[in-house]
């Protein structure tokens, strides 16, 4: 939330765009992204008109609400695999040493 409140000062109240991936070599048992209804809640308050996150990497928590708040802000929500949202190269996948 911090991170899209300073872009959002930065940005001087133009439209943002977030991306939200975990880190590589992210320990997932420990350190899962979360996109919940508060983060919509945030991106509504910072202008953010589209969410990119890492599909089977990001939990969605209240899916059915955080969609219907999002559709009626106007906030795009995708999720891709991680292939096409950029691997840094030269890492393992996720798990693997």
């Amino acid at each position: 939330d911090e991170t899209m409140e300073r872009a959002a000062r930065i940005a001087g109240g133009g439209s943002l765009v977030v991306v939200k991936v975990s880190k590589p070599r992210q320990d997932m048992r420990f350190d899962v992204p979360v996109v919940g209804l508060q983060t919509v809640e945030v991106m509504q308050r910072c202008r953010v008109s589209a969410l990119a996150m890492d599909a089977g990497r990001t939990l969605l928590f209240d899916r059915a609400r955080v969609i219907e708040v999002a559709d009626a802000a106007g906030i795009t929500i995708e999720a891709f695999p991680p292939e096409a949202i950029g691997e840094a190269e030269g890492l393992a996948p996720q798990g693997r040493p």
